[in-house]
């Protein structure tokens, strides 16, 4: 019997990346050129979708040719809601009960794209007949686990690439890469580049050449004030300008850091936490935790409630309040004065990384 496989998400890249290894598992290692595999390009910009349905019944209609076995890959599909929907006619009613049937034995079948409803019928039908359903969902930000499951992942795909990677180096990853996992494969081969025949990847190095994407721009601007290092956060002010960050939306970003540590710091007392250290939450008493189980320090993960109170900690009451009215006033400057933009801008950062406001 042929195989069915049909990979969706909403991680796009995964789900391409995913779909390349089934689909070159199943055509005996190599998909480019090879004889036996009949791709019909689900986003092409030249074909309609009811056309690429068309294409895909021909070849599921058309046995092999001078090959054994046949592969058939409807590659990244981008309407497959028309494929599986309710009331599907036509060529997609054809093609959705080719596949509710166990495949000939001499063909394979792969399907990818995002959107796969698995609740309707068709899906249901095919599962019935063979098919293996894969869903690879991006990681969520928000998510509890999100810390922990991007350094595995980061550590898996330096390992399968003959790298090892430092704690701090994947920890930096994590934080500033967000979870789409398009961008941070591409950091990661840029950093197997740079760091040439070295074996590890070190936190220096990713800060050298990760340091350009809009994300671990503004994660590193932001740690550099929270530092007060304030040649440094003039340095990434520059580069945010140059890549066309907004300042107004720059603005809005710092009040928003702000405020989540003022926030932070709310939490931090009505926890009783005074000693801020990597397993602090351990000592939190038992009936502290019952009291204020909604506590978001609580929910978090444990490293990143960690260094959201490492963050607030270095700020008083009294500084967070200033920090504010600084942002706030920079806010009012760009709109209603006619003074340069970008000296508003590095007069708060220097203001915002003065003792003053830190100490």
């Amino acid at each position: 019997m042929g195989r069915l496989a049909i990979i969706s998400g909403d991680d796009d890249f995964a789900v391409k990346d995913r779909s390349r290894d089934v689909a070159c598992e199943l055509a005996g290692g190599v998909i480019d050129d090879n004889p036996a595999a009949d791709i019909i390009s689900g986003d092409s910009p030249d074909l309609s979708p009811g056309a690429v349905l068309g294409a895909f019944l021909d070849s599921l209609r058309t046995p092999p040719f001078l090959t054994p076995r046949k592969l058939v890959w409807l590659r990244h599909f981008t309407d497959l809601a028309l494929l599986c929907g309710k009331d599907v006619e036509g060529a997609a009613a054809e093609i959705s009960a080719m596949l509710s049937k166990k495949l000939p034995d001499d063909m394979d079948v792969l399907i990818d794209g995002p959107g796969l409803d698995q609740r309707t019928a068709a899906v249901k039908a095919w599962k019935q007949a063979g098919g293996g359903i894969e869903i690879i969902s991006s990681l969520k930000v928000s998510d509890r686990k999100f810390a922990d499951e991007r350094r595995l992942n980061i550590r898996d795909w330096c390992e399968r690439h003959g790298k090892s990677i430092d704690g701090a180096a994947a920890q930096f990853l994590a934080g500033t890469l967000g979870g789409d996992s398009g961008t941070l494969a591409n950091e990661l081969e840029k950093l197997c580049c740079y760091v040439d025949d070295s074996p590890r990847i070190t936190l220096e190095d990713c800060q050298a050449v990760c340091s350009r994407t809009p994300e671990t721009v503004s994660w590193a601007f932001t740690e550099a004030i929270h530092a007060g290092r304030t040649d440094r956060a003039l340095e990434l002010l520059d580069v945010l300008l140059r890549e066309g960050e907004v300042e107004m939306r720059m603005l809005a970003a710092l009040s928003n850091e702000f405020q989540r540590l003022a926030r932070t710091r709310m939490q931090m007392r009505e926890l009783g936490v005074t000693r801020i250290g990597s397993g602090m939450f351990d000592s939190i008493p038992a009936g502290i935790r019952e009291k204020f189980a909604d506590n978001p320090l609580l929910k978090a993960h444990p490293y990143r409630a960690f260094k959201m109170c490492e963050s607030a900690a270095g700020y008083s009451d009294s500084g967070l309040a200033a920090a504010l009215t600084l942002v706030r006033n920079a806010s009012r400057a760009l709109v209603s004065s006619g003074g340069d933009r970008r000296m508003i801008l590095e007069e708060l950062v220097i203001k915002l990384c003065s003792r003053s406001v830190r100490g």
